[in-house]
């Protein structure tokens, strides 16, 4: 299986950090293998960063850990910098992004009245 050098890196670094979590836990590979059902085997090419190891398997393990909180914010739009960036310098530059659609939410506005 190919994949891009930044996938691998970044599997390796996630996998290096589960198992400095591990570590820090005092838990074996056994013991969080049980806990997070995955095999041994499994767990032990997940803390190597085999990109080929399926997102349940890992995010079991995450929760084993007590990680998993907050996983889904990986991908929050609302925390995607890089495209709130663009979409600011589109609007600046008069472009129509119909793309992507800025989204706004009424709680964030405050109305003043002279009343």
């Amino acid at each position: 299986m190919k994949t891009f050098i930044k996938s691998d890196l970044g599997a390796k670094k996630l996998g290096n950090n589960i198992k400095i979590a591990r570590k820090r836990r005092k838990m074996s590979l056994v013991e969080l293998a049980a806990k997070s059902s995955v095999s041994k085997t499994v767990l032990s090419r997940i803390e190597a960063g085999d990109v080929s190891v399926g997102f349940g398997k890992v995010f079991n393990v995450l929760d084993a850990l007590g990680l998993l909180t907050g996983i889904a914010d990986i991908v929050n739009p609302d925390l995607d910098r890089q495209q709130t960036l663009k979409e600011i310098k589109s609007l600046r530059e008069g472009e129509n992004n119909k793309s992507m659609p800025l989204k706004t939410k009424k709680s964030n506005f405050v109305r003043f009245t002279n009343e």
